[in-house]
């Protein structure tokens, strides 16, 4: 079958690393850790699992971290290659192991890619698995069951979904319900990822609220707030216009797309002005009350910090790395409080306890209409890869938020 298998060595990475703004290829072209090969189909694995023929399968900003050498090596000791990529997807079960309940063949589902200590199967979970956090399980660095890795695609033993087929624990599958389309369902994981999000620090009734980024987690984090009903004032900080006109669809208040236009809504809330010191740029009390970083890099950092209140909070959505020069100050200068997001989980929302899969499937049938498939901008065979990880490298000139790949069509007889 075909699939994008990427390949991790250090040759390549020092060659990207030093020549690729030159020349691109040395990313995603044939010198790459990037390639479409002939492998052979995965079987199951054990009595438990399942094998998917994928529909529609999304790029990550993971995925492209890993692709161009963007990601902290602090997490290499969770990752292990070679695999294929792809862990946003939709597909349809093929077979299943003898033990398999959940799902039976012809059923379309979503994945929760995450390696748990279910999919492992380890007898004792750990306690971050024990108290519904998969995504933070403490096994995703050991060799038990499979080798490390913290979800799908990042694992040597557990390929992703930029194939043909493949195979997933019983426990990963999430059932899509018909009302939901294939567009709308491929974006269930990085929606649950924007939801959990929100859910980290809900906005209160009445706050400001600031979200920073253009990319698809910015997105996901607007899209929660407008689904969770939260009647909060939302601005929303992008550059480019066709991410301004997704954004306003999406039902955000304002959007700004400078810093010009970012101070001048910043100190239409009250109680907060603006101060010169006696060197850089200006300073602020007051602002909003919760800021999520869809971004991560030092400049957003920067204005999330500076543009939240006092006692205010900041959660950190995009995957922030090493921030070399970042002035902490008004950290503690206004006492501000920073989360971390990761993935979904158990959430609590209003009086129950469920996942947040099951959450976000409820609330987008609660909001028929909500014109989230507007999101997915372009979809790529997978013999076009590397035009595919070209639209998002240069999501201006493509004017793309998701990119996925189109595997197989179930409209059309095989």
């Amino acid at each position: 079958m075909k699939a994008i298998v990427y390949d991790f060595s250090v040759p390549k990475y020092v060659a990207a690393k030093g020549l690729g703004r030159y020349f691109p290829s040395l990313y995603y072209g044939k010198p790459s850790a990037l390639k479409l090969k002939e492998v052979q189909p995965p079987s199951l694995p054990g009595p438990r699992w399942i094998k998917v023929k994928p529909i529609l399968a999304g790029i990550c900003g993971t995925d492209m971290g890993a692709i161009f050498y963007k990601s902290s090596p602090a997490l290499t000791p969770f990752t292990s290659f070679p695999s294929i990529l792809g862990h946003e997807v939709v597909g349809i079960v093929t077979a299943t192991g003898p033990a398999v309940t959940r799902v039976k063949p012809g059923d379309r589902i979503a994945i929760d890619p995450f390696i748990s200590c279910t999919v492992r199967e380890i007898d004792e979970p750990c306690p971050a698995c024990q108290a519904g956090l998969h995504c933070l399980c403490r096994h995703s660095g050991s060799s038990a069951g499979l080798a490390p890795g913290m979800i799908m695609g990042f694992c040597r033993d557990l390929p992703g979904a930029w194939a043909e087929a493949f195979v997933a624990h019983e426990s990963m599958a999430i059932s899509v319900p018909d009302d939901l389309p294939d567009r709308l369902a491929v974006l269930i994981e990085p929606l649950s990822v924007g939801l959990h999000a929100v859910l980290r620090r809900p906005p209160q009734a009445g706050e400001r609220v600031l979200v920073i980024g253009g990319g698809m987690m910015a997105f996901a984090v607007v899209a929660a707030l407008r689904l969770l009903d939260i009647p909060c004032h939302v601005t929303h900080y992008c550059r480019r216009t066709f991410q301004k006109e997704m954004s306003l669809k999406l039902g955000t208040d304002k959007v700004v797309q400078n810093k010009k236009e970012l101070e001048e809504d910043l100190l239409t809330i009250p109680s907060t002005g603006k101060y010169q010191p006696l060197i850089g740029p200006g300073v602020y009390t007051g602002g909003y009350d919760v800021v999520y970083d869809c971004v991560g890099t030092r400049q957003t950092l920067h204005d999330a910090i500076h543009v939240t209140r006092d006692r205010g909070q900041i959660v950190l959505v995009g995957a922030a790395g090493t921030v070399p020069a970042l002035d902490w100050t008004f950290v503690w200068a206004k006492e501000l409080s920073i989360h971390g997001s990761l993935g979904y989980g158990k959430e609590k929302w209003q009086g129950e306890e469920l996942s947040t899969h099951e959450l976000l499937i409820r609330l987008l049938l609660q909001h028929p209409g909500y014109p989230l498939e507007d999101l997915v901008t372009h979809e790529f065979p997978l013999e076009a890869y590397q035009e595919a990880i070209k639209s998002n490298a240069d999501r201006g000139a493509y004017q793309s938020v998701k990119t996925v790949f189109r595997i197989f069509d179930p409209s059309v007889p095989e």
